[in-house]
């Protein structure tokens, strides 16, 4: 009621049919001129008609109140709530009443409890019919604590005026939507067509080929490409990883020629248009894309990405490949270094180190790089359609699970076998001991 000055007490009155206007009790002005009528807690779906007179301090008693009609409504009750999606929450609720006692139910939600209760900001309302016993809350946002609460409410007409009775709310209950799934992308880069008949390649567009093809058969949406020149690496990563978010995994894979400068401090990819892409550009466009980026690179020189050279006093295999990652330590540096993938960002397989060239093998008709095909191979699938033969060579503890370190022994091992006409290749990654996982099933 709406306070008034020089009132002492206020008197209600209650009419419902079949019991008449009864007097129900007083009340003495306060600050919210509240009255609670107790006595109607349980008597759902009956209507009620409220009045009340004012008294003053000498005794006189003022008119009857206007009268308005209110139907007890029985409170809602949720029976379930859960998190059925990143971005749906599904509620139920006990049926209660029937058409002519209930009208519907209302939801009500919002990211914070001030929200809620003020009906502000992420707040939203939502009613129903009296037949629905559930909601799905939809375009919810990922690994988001959702508050929200419930009522029912009775819809009728006085005259022309529609008029609406609420049940209480429930309490606020909570429940918190989960991280959104991983999305898996590969980019499978197999560069063969140089300028110049002498520097083709034979095996890179099979080993983009069987890398896309068994990419797929672990989550991966694998997009292959072939014969990019530098702006089109760069432009195809940009293309291929759109829309990555944090807990996102993003795959680069490249086949094709490399090298290094003159002074050995900076290695490369080779583009089919003559122009090289240094590691350190590289790592500065793969760096951009949000969450895990695995680099995967089966080219010559490729360990300058992790700055990994030969073992021996000519030519030591770990500091070959630890260039290559030393390249991505230092993205958008002044001075451009090999090891710039040596960073948390990163996850890195080479084919070989610093100073070691890489080899095409012809096997069953088919070329393809030494790397690749173990790579495939390990990974239970065929060179160079990719398709998934049934077992996982490289998982070494059957979990469907394939780590950077047990991929880096798998090929590790059959890339230091002298078949009699190629040279050992040493693999190498970073981080080193690595278990975090590349690959599932």
């Amino acid at each position: 009621m709406t306070p008034q000055s020089g009132v002492k007490q206020y008197r209600f009155y209650r009419y419902s049919a079949g019991e008449g206007t009864k007097f129900i009790g007083t009340a003495e002005p306060s600050e919210d001129n509240n009255y609670i009528d107790t006595e109607v807690q349980y008597k759902y779906g009956k209507s009620y008609v409220y009045s009340v007179r004012a008294v003053d301090n000498s005794g006189a008693v003022s008119a009857v109140s206007n009268k308005p009609r209110i139907m007890r409504i029985m409170a809602a009750m949720f029976t379930s709530r859960k998190a059925t999606s990143s971005s749906t929450i599904e509620l139920k609720w006990k049926l209660i009443g029937t058409s002519k006692t209930i009208s519907g139910y209302q939801i009500e939600y919002a990211r914070s409890s001030s929200d809620l209760s003020k009906r502000t900001g992420t707040y939203v309302r939502v009613n129903m019919g009296p037949a629905r016993s559930s909601y799905t809350m939809s375009g919810l946002l990922a690994n988001t604590k959702y508050y929200f609460r419930m009522r029912s409410f009775y819809r009728y007409t006085v005259g022309s005026t529609v008029r609406v009775n609420y049940s209480c709310y429930t309490s606020f209950f909570t429940a918190t939507t989960p991280a959104k799934a991983a999305t898996y992308r590969a980019l499978c880069i197999g560069n063969l067509d140089y300028p110049g008949t002498v520097n083709d390649l034979r095996g890179p567009g099979n080993d983009a080929q069987a890398m896309a093809g068994t990419l797929s058969n672990y989550h991966y949406t694998a997009v292959k490409k072939t014969n990019l020149g530098r702006a089109q690496i760069l432009s195809a990563i940009d293309s291929a990883f759109k829309g990555a978010a944090s807990n996102d995994v993003s795959l680069f894979f490249y086949s094709g020629h490399g090298a290094h400068n003159s002074s050995g401090t900076m290695g490369y990819l080779c583009g089919t248009d003559d122009y090289n892409l240094d590691f350190s550009t590289l790592a500065t466009a793969l760096s951009k894309v949000p969450g895990t980026v695995i680099v995967i690179l089966d080219s010559c020189h490729s360990g300058n990405a992790i700055l990994k050279d030969s073992k021996s006093a000519a030519f030591d295999p770990d500091k070959f490949n630890r260039a290559a990652i030393d390249a991505f330590a230092r993205v958008g540096s002044a001075s451009s270094k090999n090891g710039e993938m040596r960073t948390s960002k990163f996850l890195v397989l080479t084919a070989g180190t610093k100073n070691e060239l890489t080899n095409d093998i012809l096997s069953g008709g088919v070329y393809g790089g030494k790397f690749a095909r173990a790579f495939v191979a390990g990974a239970g699938c065929s060179f160079p359609s990719g398709s998934f033969t049934g077992s996982i060579p490289c998982d070494s503890n059957s979990d469907k699970k394939i780590t950077l370190t047990e991929m880096y022994n798998y090929t590790r091992a059959k890339c230091l076998i002298d078949s009699g006409y190629d040279d050992v290749q040493h693999v190498e990654r970073y981080p080193e001991g690595s278990n975090a996982i590349i690959m599932r099933r």
